[in-house]
Parts: C-alpha cells; sequence; structure tokens
C-alpha cells in the first residue's frame, strides 16, 4: 500500500473537529509511521487501558467459506485482510462450514502489526448476532432477505495500553503471520530482538563498559553523553570471547557483554568529537551485530542523537516522571531511574523506544491533513426492511464531504466465489462435489461489478454498509466516485489482468454525501438497475416459495433437522485414566442397555462450564463440539433448591485432533453436565446464508464509471478451475461415456493422468467435456453423529 492523501477538487473532507467534541472525528486512515507499510490507523484521541476504541459496533464479521478449497487465487490477496478459523471466531462460526475464515471491515483489517509495539485488542461482542435474541420466533429463518447479508456481530476493539493522541493503533497478529510470508517478511525485527537489542543499550547505560575503551561515558544525570575526564582501567569481561566471535549463550546478558566487548576490542577511532566517538562506535556495535543477529543490528542507534532520545524516551516511560523542578525531587527521581535501570522493565522500556525511534515520526496535525476520517459512519438495523444492518452517520455531514474511504480488494472473475455442496462423510470427513454449485461466497453481496466487467472489487472499510436506496428512501444520500489519489488514478489505466496480478489494493472509491446528511440519519447509495431487476426476480420467486413453504407445513423459521446440539468441552489428561476401562469396553458397550452404559462410562462433567472458566480458559481449552442429551435430572444445591443438570454423549469435533474414545469408537458420556454449557447450532452448510435460494447479487459501479478498456465480460468465458489431485471425469466422444483421471501439472495447461495409464493435456478437450469425479462421494447415512 502507498501513500494517499484525502484532498481533491471534488471532494472535501469534513472538519476534523466541531464544536461539540463528543462530535470529533477521532479515528484516521493515513500513510503508516512502519516504514513501506502503506496506510495505518490513527487516533487523535488519547484512550485509557481497557477503554473501548469506538463506543458502538464497527461493522458486521462476513464470514468466507472454504476460500483454499475451492478457489485460491484471490486468496493470495484476501489472506493479507482475513481473520483465521480459530482466531476469535464466534462459536457458530466454527461449525459454518469445514475451513472458515472471515472479513471484518475497518478496524478489522486496516490496524498494521507492531511485534513490540501492540497497543490494540480485540475481543467477542457479548452477542453473537445481531438478532439472536429473536432465533427461534415466528418468521425468523424466512424471508426475502434471508441469506442475504451477515447476521454476525463484529470484533469490538479496545485500547491494551495507554493511547496518546496522534499514536498508530497496531493489532496484534502474531509472529507466525511474518513467518508464514517468509523470506518477504524475514527482515521485520520480532519481539526477541527488540529485547535483545533493548539490553544492550541497558548495559551501555547501566555499566559504561561500551565506551570506556574511549574516555566516554553516558552521564546518568544529565541523560548526556560527554567525555570522561579521566581515563578508567580498562576492566576485564565476564566470558570475553574470542575476537570475530559472535555467537550467543545460552545466557543473553553474557551475550550482550561478549558483543560489546567485540566491538570495544577493535575500536581504533582517532576521532577527537564526542559524537563522532559515539557514532563510530555505535557502527562497529553493528556490525558485530550483523553477522549473526542482523534484525538487532538494525534497530541499535547509528548514532550520538539517536542514542541520546531512546536513553531520554525509555527513562521517561520507566519513572513516569517529568521534570520535577527541585534538587529534592530531581534526587528521588534519579533514585528511581537507578532502580528500574537494574530491573528486568527497564530492558522492555528501552525496546520499546527502540521500536519507536525507528518509526515516521507523526502528530495530529499530521494525522488531520494527511489522513482520512474513519469513523463517520456506525453500524445499526436498517431503515430498510429485511436488509439487515445499515450505516447511520455518526456525525452531521455535509453535502460534498467525504463519509468514507473505500480502498478495494480485487477479484478477478466471479466464478472464484462459487460455493459447492459438500457432506459430512461417515469417515469424519467433508467431501465437496465440484459439480454442484451452491451459490457464491456471501461477500460477493457486498462487492461492486459490472454486467460487462468480470472484476469484482471488494471495499476494506465500513462503507460497506451502505444499502440500496428502495422504496422506505426518496433518494440516496451519497454515492460512490473513483477516489483521486495517484495510486488509483494510476491503476485505472491498466487492464483487469494486470489489477488481478496485485496481492494488494490499488483501487480506491470514495463515499461522498450527495446532500447534507443529520447525525443518526442512514446513508444510502444506487445500486444500479442491474441488481434492482435481480432483487425484484428474487423477491418474487420467494414470496410464492413462503406462500408454498406456509402452506405445507404450517410452520416458519429454519427446520429443526438443519440443527444440532453442541456442548463446551475441552480434551484433558482425565480422558487418561480412564483409557483402559475404555478398551475393555470397546466391543460390548453396544450391547449395554442405556443405564448401564452410563454408569461404566460416564464421567463427572459439572467442570465444563464455559461460564465459570476464566478468559484464558476458555481460549486454551474449550470449544463447543457436537453432543446428543441422554437425559435431564434435577440435583439440589447447598441453598436447598433444586437445579437441572443434563447427562450427554460427545461426538468428536471434525476441527480437533482425534480424541483416545474416539479413536477405538468408545462414546464419551459426561453426567452432571451444566445446562448453560449447552448450545443449539445451525449444522454445517445448513445456516441461511449456505441456502441455494438465498440472493446474491454485486453492487453495481455506475457505468460512467467504468473505463472502456476494462469491459471484458462478453470476451471472457467462464472456466473450470481444476487443480493438481483433483479427480476428474473426461468424456470419451467416440464411445460416449466417461472415463475417470487426476489432475498431475497445475498451471494453464493441464496434464490429466487418466485411470488407464493415458495422459491427456487439458487443452485437447472441451470444456463441457471435462468435470470433478463424483464417484468418490460417501452417502450420509448415520443416526447417531449430530450433523447427519
Amino acid at each position: 500500500m502507498t501513500e494517499r492523501t484525502s484532498s481533491s477538487s471534488t471532494v472535501r473532507v469534513a472538519k476534523a473537529f466541531n464544536d461539540d467534541e463528543g462530535d470529533s472525528c477521532y479515528l484516521y486512515l493515513a500513510p503508516s509511521s512502519i516504514p513501506g507499510a502503506g496506510l495505518g490507523i490513527y487516533s487523535t484521541r488519547p484512550f485509557r487501558r481497557g477503554s473501548t476504541i469506538l463506543s458502538s459496533d464497527y461493522g458486521p464479521l462476513i464470514p468466507i467459506i472454504d476460500g483454499n478449497a475451492v478457489h485460491d487465487h484471490w486468496l493470495g490477496l484476501f489472506n493479507n485482510y482475513i481473520w483465521g478459523h480459530f482466531e476469535m471466531a464466534p462459536d457458530q462460526l466454527w461449525f459454518e462450514a469445514d475451513g472458515v475464515t472471515d472479513y471484518q471491515p475497518g478496524l478489522g483489517i486496516f490496524p498494521n502489526y507492531h511485534p513490540f509495539l501492540v497497543n490494540l485488542g480485540a475481543k467477542l461482542s457479548e452477542r453473537v448476532t445481531y438478532h439472536e435474541e429473536e432465533e427461534g420466533k415466528e418468521g425468523v429463518g424466512v424471508g426475502v432477505g434471508v441469506g442475504a447479508f451477515s447476521d454476525y456481530v463484529g470484533r469490538s476493539f479496545f485500547a491494551m495500553t495507554d493511547i496518546e493522541a496522534g499514536e498508530e493503533l497496531f493489532l496484534d497478529y502474531g509472529e507466525q503471520y511474518l513467518n508464514d510470508r517468509s523470506p518477504s517478511m524475514d527482515d521485520i525485527p520480532r519481539s526477541f530482538d527488540y529485547e535483545m537489542a533493548g539490553e544492550i543499550v541497558q548495559q551501555i547505560v547501566a555499566n559504561d563498559e561500551f565506551f570506556l575503551y574511549n574516555n566516554v561515558l553516558l552521564n546518568r544525570r544529565s541523560n548526556h553523553i560527554i567525555i570522561k575526564k579521566e581515563r578508567e582501567d580498562e576492566q576485564n569481561m565476564e566470558d570475553e570471547v574470542e575476537d570475530g566471535e559472535t555467537s550467543c549463550p545460552q545466557q543473553q546478558q553474557v551475550c550482550t557483554k561478549n558483543i560489546l566487548s567485540n566491538t570495544t576490542k577493535h575500536n581504533n577511532t582517532r576521532s577527537t568529537s564526542t559524537e563522532e566517538k559515539i557514532d563510530q562506535l555505535l557502527m562497529l556495535l553493528r556490525q558485530s551485530l550483523h553477522a549473526s543477529f542482523p534484525r538487532v543490528a538494525s534497530l541499535i542507534p547509528s548514532n550520538y542523537q539517536t542514542l541520546r532520545d531512546v536513553v531520554s524516551s525509555a527513562r521517561r516511560a520507566a519513572t513516569q516522571l517529568g521534570n520535577s523542578g527541585s534538587p529534592e525531587e530531581e534526587e528521588q527521581q534519579e533514585q528511581q531511574q537507578q532502580q528500574q535501570e537494574d530491573s528486568s522493565s527497564s530492558i522492555y522500556h528501552y525496546g520499546v523506544a527502540l521500536a519507536k525511534s525507528n518509526l515516521l515520526q507523526r502528530n495530529v496535525t499530521w494525522i488531520q491533513e494527511y489522513g482520512v476520517c474513519m469513523d463517520n459512519i456506525m453500524a445499526g438495523d436498517s431503515d430498510v426492511k429485511g436488509a439487515g444492518r445499515g450505516a447511520k452517520a455518526r456525525r452531521s455531514i455535509h453535502k460534498g464531504d467525504l463519509i468514507a474511504p473505500m480502498p478495494l480488494l480485487h477479484v478477478r472473475h466471479e466464478e472464484e466465489f462459487f460455493t459447492y455442496q459438500t457432506y459430512h462423510a461417515l469417515d469424519g470427513e467433508f467431501v465437496m462435489n465440484k459439480n454442484d454449485q451452491v451459490g457464491k461466497q456471501l461477500i460477493y453481496n457486498y462487492c461492486f461489478g459490472d454486467a460487462e466487467l468480470s472484476l469484482l472489487l471488494c471495499p476494506t472499510t465500513n462503507g460497506i454498509l451502505a444499502n440500496h436506496c428502495s422504496d422506505e428512501c426518496n433518494e440516496p444520500n451519497a454515492e460512490i466516485r473513483w477516489s483521486h489519489d495517484p495510486k488509483t488514478q494510476r491503476w485505472l489505466q491498466k487492464s483487469p489482468e494486470e489489477i488481478s496480478r496485485e496481492t494488494t489494493w490499488v483501487l480506491s472509491f470514495d463515499l461522498v454525501a450527495t446532500r447534507d446528511i443529520a447525525k443518526g440519519e442512514e446513508i444510502f447509495i444506487d445500486y444500479g438497475k442491474e441488481w434492482i431487476n435481480a432483487w425484484k426476480a428474487h423477491e418474487e420467486k420467494m414470496n410464492q416459495v413462503m406462500i408454498e413453504h406456509e402452506s405445507s407445513t404450517k410452520r416458519q423459521g429454519p427446520s429443526a433437522s438443519d440443527m444440532f446440539t453442541a456442548c463446551y468441552y475441552w480434551e484433558d489428561g482425565d480422558d487418561d485414566l480412564f483409557e483402559n476401562d475404555w478398551q475393555s469396553l470397546k466391543n460390548s458397550w453396544k450391547t449395554l442397555d442405556d443405564a448401564t452404559a452410563i454408569q461404566k462410562l460416564g464421567r463427572d462433567g459439572s467442570k465444563f462450564n464455559k461460564f465459570n472458566a476464566g478468559d484464558e480458559e476458555e481460549d486454551d481449552r474449550g470449544s463447543f463440539w457436537p453432543c446428543s442429551i441422554l437425559e435431564t435430572k434435577n440435583s439440589t444445591t447447598a441453598h436447598s433448591h433444586s437445579e437441572p443438570h443434563y447427562t450427554v454423549r460427545i461426538f468428536q469435533s471434525p476441527w480437533h485432533d482425534l480424541a483416545p474414545w474416539a479413536k477405538i469408537d468408545v462414546p464419551r458420556i459426561l453426567t452432571n453436565f451444566p445446562p448453560s454449557s449447552v448450545k443449539m447450532f445451525h449444522k454445517p452448510y445448513k445456516s441461511p446464508m449456505h441456502s441455494r435460494d438465498a440472493f446474491r447479487h454485486h453492487v453495481g459501479i455506475p457505468s460512467r464509471m467504468i473505463p472502456n478498456h476494462w469491459r471484458d465480460k462478453k470476451k471472457v468465458q467462464s472456466r473450470k478451475k481444476f487443480r493438481h489431485g483433483d479427480r476428474v471425469e473426461v468424456k470419451d466422444t467416440k464411445n460416449d461415456h466417461w472415463r475417470t483421471g487426476t489432475i498431475v501439472v497445475n498451471s494453464d495447461t493441464l496434464a490429466i493422468m487418466m485411470d488407464d495409464g493415458n495422459v491427456i493435456m487439458s487443452s485437447d478437450i472441451q470444456q463441457d467435456n471435462i468435470r470433478w469425479a463424483t464417484s468418490h462421494l460417501m452417502q450420509v447415512i448415520s443416526k447417531t453423529h449430530p450433523f447427519h
């Protein structure tokens, strides 16, 4: 991502501060303080640790289903912006499909990652869905708009540390994010590198060893580096290493001293200036580190001024005291500084100071000048019936104001969003039938496109919430325009093929007010005639479906067969204690009656209480597993009132390692199980978003905005995307039957190894004469597993 500014001849940026401070914009999208990181999110308002960054929800969480299993080309771009399956996902989301990621615009996408300066935390909202309190009520689960929008509540974000006005917000991706993107991100320092660099600076300051060889000393009292008047004798350093050796012993403190020793021993500077001496010493230190610790070397200050600033910054943070003025308070501050320098926390503060010294310096004035407001929109129930959530104005917006920037992620063809029928087989695996397309990814409804355009463009901010102005509003109060930033203007000249090869966003819309918009008013745009016609056709179809459904079943809502029971559970060491019992009943438990089976196999399950577990225990131990309720009983508590509890059977979760009891096909039975740890969820691929009848259509890009050289839809034929290892069937046109084989090469020209040993090139086969093989699909006939 590259730098963008908000000013243009046609778009006016809303004022940064209104008279009422509560209406002031305080979240901005602007060039990141991390060199080369593109855009980032800044706060122009201070936040205390633990406080919520936004007072109301920012936008929805949009599930992406089996992306890697279907078409993985578009994920090369989206993987930089989506959340993984097990990364703080709502319970229900785990069960949506075999593979689930999610897309949360705004604060779920744009905060950058810094391994040592994380100040932004994320947590799940108290509600899983916006309308979960209505689930089970009449009319819920059916309707024209059901399955057409995400009802999942997005994560909320809070300050993990005190945040000063003007700071960039950094979200914790985890260092595995960097490791997975090797080698392109190998040079980015990790937490260990900042800690090691912080300890080196601490040793420089605390022990003075670095400067003794050149009569240079860091004066702790004045925070200035000066020439020492009298040369001190060199002292032998513990564990001194041989010349040129930079390997690190087990104890990092010893390693630090070794590196400093090497540096001073090789220093032959003849400079007379204090700053020159220190600059050359720092250069030698960086060179000494570079061979074995190049990332650490990059963090060490390169000159006198930077080193002095780092030390001053670290000391201020460690003592949390400003200049006091009186000699007594200065002496007290000095003592506190010394205590801090002798503690491990000093290393942390030096690491933070080093990290901040490597950032580009920003302030509130700069952010307001070069950034664009990101919090003009808040999510709320739409005024349009059945439309789900809508974009509500957080503050008054004037005609011509930029409501929200909308950087866009691109997808080459809509078929990359196709979804397919998937079965949960008897062996516990999910099997996808690529000959049976069910629909498209839900995110398709949030993307922009055109009938003549093969390229799809998906917004990354909560401008994505702007609904179509239908009968409930007189006319749209906003519109999309191409951003005037140089990057967008440059890429508008490129072809869709060139755009699709980029692995970061290159185009951006501006959402602009076409009239004055009042605080709290919903923001609407025009989705275009193509979308309107598709919605009307869908509405007519679904109205007829609902009439037929109501007359035949006299009920509304999701089918009970689409739901399953789930229990809060984790595998623990207790399971090993009962392995002998399970082995002894491996072949005989099916002959036991229920009471005997529960007696012999049942174990106390009262500890599996989701709401008594702490946050750390919930994250590390518990999740919901498929289960069934065998019986309900009441127990008397110490307060002499009766409380129900369950006896449940736990079934193997598809997303966890095979449990010991599942390996030998013995039921896991738990008694005294708390009812609060039992929930009802949709079975995989059974929630409304997976319905064949769910509405799917992109939002229309105004025709005037589409470059003529982009209009390629009529020229591009949809082609099936096969990958290495896919089982396929090839039609023998001479004998009019299908032969099976396997894709063995994944490139523009695919080779198919037929089961009879012959090899056929896909370029010799018409698209209608090749399809995915279905012979390997298993019929699901189980009567016990909740998914079946």
